[in-house]
């Protein structure tokens, strides 16, 4: 899992013996590449729920993003925009930690958008059980679009970066357990925390088996995916999953 670590300095350059997939491969799991590469979706979502909260009146319903608020108002923090800030801040204290080289691959942020769109079949799939199992899909376009692109930021942020790294740091670093141990519980906790967010009385759904654990496997693979490809293709892999979900649901055609 690419983690912050102090030691090496390592560069995201590829050198003339690197074939150009493995470079794409070993950069684009850095977090400077998913800071560019996400940049463009916290501003859409950030901007977004402004003009939705000063037009309409409209409250944010992401859990994610609530919870990072409250936690940053522990501390005095307060402002609808302060997670967007935590994100901004948290990939690059992650690249000095790291010591990452500044330079970027222009040509590696199309591919990620590319890959994240590919990733997200399978969700699609997992997320169909879902639907067929009994959950559902409402509310305005605008609205549903921009929660669809938060959802994908934060609750990225929040499962998987944030709980991933921390649960790897505390078993593997700190208590010493194994390694594949560490990994299978940092897979399975947050997508069970994940799925437990959704439904009452955290979130809005009601309980149901079907559609609880077609969201578990779900985060099951989105923690696979963040641990094998890293936060930046997570993010874009759950947004595209989501925006592909209000066009096949016919979002689009509502009022």
């Amino acid at each position: 899992m690419s983690t912050p670590r102090s030691s090496k300095a390592r560069s995201s350059k590829p050198t003339s013996g690197d074939a150009q997939p493995v470079a794409y491969w070993r950069a684009t799991r850095e977090p400077l590449y998913g800071l560019l590469f996400l940049f463009p979706l916290v501003a859409i979502y950030e901007f977004g729920t402004l003009i939705l909260r000063t037009t309409a009146g409209s409250q944010d319903q992401l859990v994610a993003h609530e919870v990072i608020n409250s936690f940053l108002q522990f501390f005095g923090a307060k402002g609808a925009w302060l997670p967007g800030v935590a994100l901004v801040l948290t990939l690059l204290i992650w690249h000095l930690l790291a010591r990452n080289s500044w330079h970027i691959q222009g040509w590696a942020m199309p591919l990620m958008l590319a890959e994240s769109v590919l990733l997200a079949a399978p969700l699609l799939i997992i997320t169909q059980l879902r639907l067929s199992a009994g959950g559902g899909i409402d509310g305005a376009l605008v609205q549903q679009m921009i929660l669809a692109i938060g959802a994908g930021i934060y609750e990225e942020l929040v499962f998987r970066l944030y709980l991933i790294t921390g649960i790897m740091l505390l078993l593997v670093d700190v208590c010493r357990v194994r390694r594949a141990v560490g990994i299978a519980v940092a897979v399975a906790l947050p997508a069970l925390l994940f799925a437990l967010c959704h439904v009452h009385p955290i979130g809005v759904e009601p309980f149901v088996w079907g559609p609880f654990l077609a969201r578990t496997a779900a985060g099951v693979y989105l923690s696979m995916l963040f641990i094998g490809r890293g936060f930046g293709i997570a993010v874009g892999c759950h947004a595209a999953h989501n925006i592909a979900l209000l066009w096949f649901a016919g979002e689009w055609f509502s009022e």
